[in-house]
């Protein structure tokens, strides 16, 4: 799904949770769904949500308000007074302020003000959910409201003048989700978030094998190297013979670990054992070939 469509979908929940508002949350919801002048409100939304809002329209206001579509664009002719709206929310908020109770319109406008001027990410493609708010009262009264349900946006004006409020964070835009009313997607992005924590520590532990594998086969691939070379050399009383007895167990099994290579003897060796062996080895190599050991060898 593409992060239009997701955006989309979302906001189609959203009018489903609010046809079951109380009167009062309408009141909420639409100061922050309207647009346009005072007395000539209007909405603005994609096209593929006209039949949810035209629904909902019907179902909240009066049955002569007369409803005309143009383009994006939803033009109202009902009476209704944004400002009215707006002054109304204004007074609930000021009379609940942070009590529980009061908390219902000022969700309900939250709802609201996403559909007209909010966005989300589809979070398969990253985590992003932001409001671009005009004006001086929009943004004034969305920080209020943020405030109160304890949801804290990051902020930043666009080069039109806008504000833009944003969340990054999965664990915030999942609260987010919970105070809009939308359980079902918050568990999805819960879900989501559990499966990629879970994936991300299995790639990180596969990593740190892989590593550790490479490194392992790279101690060995050297050992052989310098046992092959110090068998070639013209003086073989170099050897002695527990050391011989070890390179050539390392020549014929050369991908066992050094305990699988230590448990091939009789009496078996110990991992430590075979580890102190193979560098002794190493430092005859570095003795007769002029090759320095490494620090600490």
């Amino acid at each position: 799904m593409s992060g239009a469509d997701y955006n989309t979908e979302l906001k189609r929940e959203i009018f489903s949770v609010a046809r079951q508002q109380l009167p009062c949350c309408v009141q909420s919801f639409l100061a922050g769904l309207l647009r346009g002048s005072a007395r000539q409100p209007q909405i603005k939304v994609r096209r593929a949500l006209h039949r949810q809002l035209q629904t909902f329209l019907c179902q909240v206001l009066p049955p002569d308000t007369a409803v005309s579509s143009g383009g994006t664009e939803i033009m109202l002719d009902s009476g209704l007074d944004q400002l009215m709206l707006r002054q109304k929310l204004l007074e609930r908020i000021r009379r609940t302020g942070d009590a529980a109770s009061g908390k219902h319109c000022q969700k309900a406008f939250l709802q609201g003000l996403f559909i007209s001027r909010g966005y989300i990410q589809n979070p398969g493609r990253g985590y992003h959910l932001e409001f671009r708010l005009p004006g001086r009262w929009l943004p004034a009264m969305f920080k209020t409201v943020c405030r109160q349900l304890r949801t804290k946006f990051g902020e930043y004006k666009t080069e039109s003048g806008e504000g833009c409020f944003y969340l990054k964070s999965i664990r915030r835009i999942i609260r987010f989700l919970n105070a809009l009313g939308l359980f079902e997607k918050s568990l999805e992005l819960s879900d989501l978030k559990a499966t990629r924590r879970l994936l991300s520590m299995v790639n990180r532990q596969v990593n740190f094998e892989t590593a550790n594998i490479n490194r392992l086969i790279g101690a060995a691939e050297e050992s052989i190297s310098q046992i092959e070379e110090l068998l070639a050399h013209e003086d073989q009383e170099i050897w002695t013979e527990s050391l011989r007895q070890l390179a050539m167990m390392r020549l014929q099994y050369p991908h066992d670990s050094l305990e699988a290579l230590g448990h091939r003897f009789e009496p078996a060796l110990s991992k430590s054992a075979v580890n102190h062996r193979l560098r002794r080895i190493k430092s005859l190599h570095a003795r007769i070939f002029g090759k320095p050991a490494e620090d600490g060898d």
